[in-house]
């Protein structure tokens, strides 16, 4: 009798493991479904924290979907956390630290720098606000950067009115016009900061870096000293710029008209590096965005357009493993890209069109389509990294298993 009823016992507490995981299942299958889909959603702008698999995304289409969205699990899935601080978001970076802790900027008139310390629930404008001009009207912001070296530094490009170094730490707030007046007057179109805190800045006028360390006297005329600005040789306007993470002498610039350019030596000197980006007669070859792989200086993604005219036209996503030598097309471009992040192996690919993954995500294997990478992860795999809706119902599982196997009958019948 006691086998029969161990038996029993036995089966029940291997049926109710199975029923509670197919909910478990059922319920993230669900909750993903309900999530937000950004594949065809307007991004204005995105970043990813420096570790772990958090991304926010800014969306503004004026359709109902404007708002902040972050994603937990890497860019697999998505969920509105709040509506933004107002106005059309330009730019959004996190704290290198803390991935929780965002900041927003925007093209109003007045509090263009804002500051969310929940990701993207709440948002409050910065007690620093950008100064007016002689004609009273703020600059808007077009581009944001942390330096990981010192994660209380935020670096805002505006249009119009050069770089400032906002220092955010409650105990030295204070900013400054970095490099005195050498660009105050520039419009930015995209600041990058490298591992050694050296900061690029795309302008209309030319690409420029500011670098912190002293620097040698030019040789003939022209240049600046040490913490200042210096112009860089590229041989075409940029586009586009990246810093491998590990090797601060590596970068990466994109051209208005030509293709990938690689240096060696930190922006001194440059060569092409565009073998296999696929170009149309008559048409420039704009890189639109570029991406550096955190662990591999040679792995990089590269989003090109082509111009025709006065407009542009979307073109591919390309990856390289050699450092630019050799390129393969990964898939079309399903709108002008304006952010390549890397994040778990996979690159996220930002555009007015919508947001797509291309390449692998280190957990989940890819299955690639024409139109880009879809997930084709294991649905097991996904309970390793539950949501809460499937921690609940796993931790009721367990527990009603657990009553199964070593509970006494007597707790659930009554003696008659």
């Amino acid at each position: 009798m006691k086998k029969t009823y161990l038996a029993i016992r036995i089966a029940l507490f291997a049926l109710i493991l199975s029923l509670g995981s197919l909910a478990a299942l059922v319920a993230g299958e669900t909750q993903g479904l309900a999530l937000a889909d950004l594949s065809g959603a307007p991004v204005q702008a995105l970043t990813s924290a420096a570790e772990g698999d958090t991304l926010y995304a800014a969306l503004s289409d004026g359709a109902g979907q404007d708002g902040i969205y972050r994603s937990q699990d890497g860019g697999v899935s998505w969920l509105k956390v709040g509506g933004g601080p107002g106005g059309v978001i330009s730019a959004l970076a996190v704290h290198p630290d803390n991935p929780a802790l965002l900041y927003a900027g925007t093209a109003a008139t007045t509090s263009v720098l804002w500051g969310s310390p929940d990701g993207g629930q709440s948002w409050q404008p910065s007690p620093l606000g950008l100064p007016a001009s002689p004609q009273g009207w703020t600059p808007g912001i077009t581009t944001l950067a942390m330096d990981a070296r010192q994660p209380g530094v935020l670096y805002v490009g505006t249009d119009g009115q050069g770089v400032y170094r906002f220092d955010t730490d409650p105990l030295r707030y204070g900013f400054e016009v970095l490099g005195g007046l050498e660009l105050h007057s520039a419009h930015v179109k995209r600041l990058v900061v490298g591992p050694d805190s050296r900061v690029y800045a795309i302008t209309n006028d030319g690409l420029f870096v500011y670098d912190p360390l002293p620097l040698p006297p030019p040789l003939s005329g022209g240049g600046v000293g040490g913490g200042g600005w210096r112009a860089l040789s590229l041989p075409e306007l940029a586009s586009s710029l990246a810093v491998a993470p590990g090797d601060p002498q590596t970068v990466y610039a994109g051209g208005v008209s030509t293709g990938v350019y690689r240096s060696t030596d930190a922006g001194q000197t440059w060569e092409r590096a565009d073998n296999g980006l696929e170009a149309t007669p008559g048409a420039a070859l704009r890189i639109t965005a570029l991406a550096v792989a955190e662990d591999d200086a040679r792995h990089l993604m590269a989003a090109t357009a082509y111009g025709l005219g006065n407009g542009m036209a979307p073109g591919g996503v390309y990856e390289s493993r050699d450092g630019g030598r050799n390129w393969n097309k990964l898939g079309d471009a399903a709108g002008l890209v304006t952010e390549l992040s890397f994040n778990r192996g996979a690159v996220y690919a930002a555009s007015a069109n919508g947001l797509a993954r291309y390449g692998e995500v280190g957990r989940s294997g890819l299955v690639r389509n024409l139109s880009g990478w879809q997930a084709g992860e294991s649905r097991l795999g996904s309970l390793a990294n539950p949501n809460g809706v499937q921690a609940l119902i796993l931790v009721l599982t367990l527990a009603l298993a657990g009553l199964a196997l070593a509970g006494r009958t007597e707790w659930v019948l009554k003696k008659r």
